[in-house]
């Protein structure tokens, strides 16, 4: 189940029966105006001083800035040198959207676009995305129930019912009742599936689980309850070595309820690798890396990593954003301390909002439009005036919302939106998207082709319309975008000689994919990973350098992925890495972090153990308490290894004040990797891999050696700790110090991790 924190129950409203017509506007583009005033700026700038040199990385703390820097690039002749700096203009860019159910410029409201519902060949309401009014929820025609395996008996609910409360009433420990009631629960749902999702709505409230409206909205068919009768219905109970039961109760239900503890990983010994890999379990003695061709120039290429911008199409301006309830910066939050939470259709009176939501965004709310625009509005002015050679994004465009608010058509209306956005603002370079646990309703799920009954395509709709879009924007050709339909919405495409890019969905190994509880012990139930071995065997074939493009990131962190599917993704990455496999990319987890794969499992930590790296990328949403952030790579070309990437950021405590300017959020220049993080000085005397100098060479890649050296050093020196969370968060003051140990129970030096 999602980490949501559970909203308190609002009296129902209705809806209006009529929508006001959208509004048209001829505001000129925005981002004609900017990048005039930039070539103003510039031509200035270079007549009198010449050009500026780049900014040093932002100090180890929170600095508040009182005036903004110029929005021009300073170096925007030169395609190889960042800028500093940008600050948006104040106005939201109209000409991204042909028409508006508001005034788009006004700041007194969120802009409500007018978005192509292109299966319907119309518009999607208003009343889809509507701040005013609480959301609309699913369709009840979106339940989907598993088929019964026989004629029902006249009073089994009632048979069940009975069972459970002899159950729940016994003396057992509460993980065998947890295991027991599933069994028990299963009955139901083989013969009567449809009365599954009252009996949840029942024992919801029965055993407080959640308030009881919380209970009929989590678990109506629609939402929770048609999927959850799936579960029970498909999974495994019986046979002696399952451990679906187990799972369900350690994470659908929860562990502090039921008291059940994970079960061991399953042991992938040397058979099931040897039948996995084949023949060519060994990789191939020598490989030649340099499989690229140079650019034009002569100089790295420029790609964008970003990725969870969670756009909130309801975001509220004036709303409460300290709430505790629920989402803040919508109609219906409110702060217990102000407020006692009945909700009336509009907002709080002032004297109740202990934080107004800004028009610019806040540090617990998910993106408002206008964030999401400036962000990807300032990709270009800080790659120097050039527009990035490719884009990675992984995943998380949808807003995190209750269940009951998360619908197909709140899905289609966010990528449309975003998608049509990206492409307009980011020009002509190719964009590589992998699919997010929020970009499906419900959130969280991805359903198995092996599913019986046909129940394999009840999320068919969000890979073809993600194939649709992709394709549509220009970034795949038709071949390519089958593959999308095909694999989950992951593909396997060369947009450049000698690099190949593979997404998975990586919802296959998401604790919260309630699918995932079925056939636990296969670590490949989905055929994903197969599919990304098959493409590592034809790269490896084709002498081609691999990105590996996801979402939820793997290994372990506390909270995200399972240990059998992850595992075997080690496994893949030992078996292709570093020759094949360049870089992985992630996102997720809203925070600058990075993962480490080593050889053999493991068993060394060493430097020279090393053999991936995966990145996982900085959030726009600032809904974690973290400053938006962009990140801007320099690839190689002819290796596709990262040379250096450069963190950009703007400041959420700045918003408040943005209106009483005539700008917009300033964009600034937080760190480079290389600079940042390639003296290795305290620690090199005792590293498996020292370098000359204790200095990372200019002309060494960020591979796994240098990341893996960089744990060390964080072990030698632990100041450098605190300066890794300082930009893990993006310079935001509610940022954590860091007080804890950087050591595993082996002694090896780790990263600082947050989930």
């Amino acid at each position: 189940m999602s980490n949501d924190i559970e909203k308190q129950p609002f009296p129902d409203t209705k809806h209006p029966a009529s929508l006001p017509p959208p509004t048209s506007t001829s505001t000129a583009p925005s981002l004609l105006i900017v990048l005039w005033y930039m070539m103003k700026v510039v031509a200035s700038l270079a007549a009198l001083l010449g050009l500026v040199q780049l900014a040093s990385s932002s100090p180890a703390r929170y600095f508040p800035r009182d005036s903004a820097p110029s929005s021009a690039p300073s170096r925007a002749g030169d395609f190889h040198q960042q800028t500093s700096a940008y600050t948006a203009a104040s106005a939201f860019p109209t000409s991204l959207f042909a028409s508006y159910y508001n005034d788009p410029v006004s700041m007194t409201a969120e802009p409500r676009p007018v978005v192509a519902d292109v299966a319907r060949n119309s518009v999607f309401s208003d009343l889809l995305a509507n701040p005013t009014i609480l959301p609309l929820g699913p369709s009840p025609s979106e339940a989907v129930y598993p088929l019964p395996t026989g004629t029902a008996s006249p009073d089994i609910a009632s048979q069940v019912r009975k069972e459970l409360s002899d159950i729940f009433s016994s003396t057992n420990a509460n993980c065998t009742k947890c295991t027991d009631a599933l069994k028990v629960a299963q009955k139901l749902t083989k013969q009567s599936p449809k009365e599954v999702p009252g009996m949840l709505i029942e024992m919801c409230k029965k055993y407080s689980y959640k308030s009881s409206s919380a209970c009929e909205k989590t678990y109506a068919p629609q939402v929770l309850g048609s999927v959850y009768a799936q579960v029970l219905s498909y999974a495994d109970f019986s046979s002696p070595n399952s451990t679906d039961a187990q799972y369900i109760c350690n994470i659908v239900v929860g562990s502090s309820t039921s008291n059940c503890t994970l079960p061991k990983p399953r042991h992938l010994d040397e058979s099931f690798l040897d039948n996995w890999f084949g023949s060519k379990r060994t990789p191939p003695a020598s490989y030649n890396r340099n499989v690229g061709e140079p650019t034009e120039n002569g100089k790295d290429l420029r790609v964008l990593h970003m990725s969870d911008i969670h756009v909130d199409p309801r975001f509220f301006v004036g709303g409460e954003a300290s709430c505790t309830n629920g989402r803040c910066c919508r109609a219906d939050a409110y702060n217990s301390t102000l407020s006692n939470g009945n909700f009336i259709q509009g907002m709080l009176p002032k004297s109740n909002i202990s934080e107004p939501a800004t028009y610019w965004g806040n540090f617990k709310c998910d993106a408002p439009w206008s964030l999401a625009m400036s962000s990807l509005e300032a990709v270009t002015p800080l790659n120097g005036g050039e527009e990035v050679d490719m884009t990675i994004h992984t995943g998380d465009m949808v807003v995190h919302d209750l269940a009951q608010y998360i619908s197909q058509d709140l899905v289609k209306y966010t990528h449309q939106a975003l998608y049509d956005s990206i492409r307009a603002l980011l020009g002509k370079g190719p964009v590589f998207n992998a699919i997010g646990n929020h970009d499906s309703a419900p959130s969280d799920f991805a359903s198995q082709d092996a599913l019986p009954d046909g129940r394999s395509d009840q999320l068919s709709w969000d890979w073809d319309n993600l194939a649709r879009l992709w394709e549509a924007e220009g970034w795949f050709n038709h071949k390519e975008a089958e593959q999308v339909r095909s694999h989950y919405a992951g593909y396997s495409v060369t947009p450049r000689k000698g690099l190949r890019i593979i997404a998975i969905n990586t919802d296959f190994w998401y604790k919260n994919n309630v699918f995932n509880m079925i056939h636990t012990q296969n670590p490949d139930y989905s055929g994903s990973l197969r599919f990304l071995t098959d493409e590592l065997f034809r790269a490896e074939k084709h002498r081609e350098r691999v990105w590996i493009v996801g979402h939820v990131l793997t290994g372990w962190d506390g909270s995200n992925p399972l240990d059998n599917p992850t595992n075997l993704f080690y496994q893949i990455v030992d078996r292709f890495a570093p020759h094949v496999i360049a870089h992985i990319f992630f996102g997720h987890t809203h925070e600058d972090e990075f993962n480490i794969f080593y050889t053999n499992n493991a068993t060394s930590k060493a430097a020279s153990a090393a053999k991936a790296v995966s990145f996982m990328a900085p959030s726009i949403t600032p809904g974690n308490n973290l400053n938006p952030a962009l990140r801007i790579m320099h690839v190689n070309a002819t290796t596709y290894e990262v040379v250096d990437y450069h963190q950009f950021y703007t400041e959420v405590p700045t918003f408040p004040g943005l209106l009483e300017t005539s700008h917009g959020p300033v964009y600034h220049h937080l760190y480079s990797a290389r600079d940042a993080y390639g003296n290795f000085t305290a620690s090199n005397g005792n590293s498996t891999h020292p370098v000359p100098g204790g200095v990372w060479p200019k002309d060494a890649p960020l591979n796994a050696t240098f990341w893996a050296k960089l744990t060390e050093e964080m072990a030698a020196r632990k100041e450098l700790v605190q300066q890794f969370t300082v930009y893990q968060g993006r310079n935001s003051p509610k940022s954590p110090k860091c007080t804890l140990a950087i050591t595993d129970p082996l002694g090896a030096p780790l990263h600082r991790t947050a989930s």
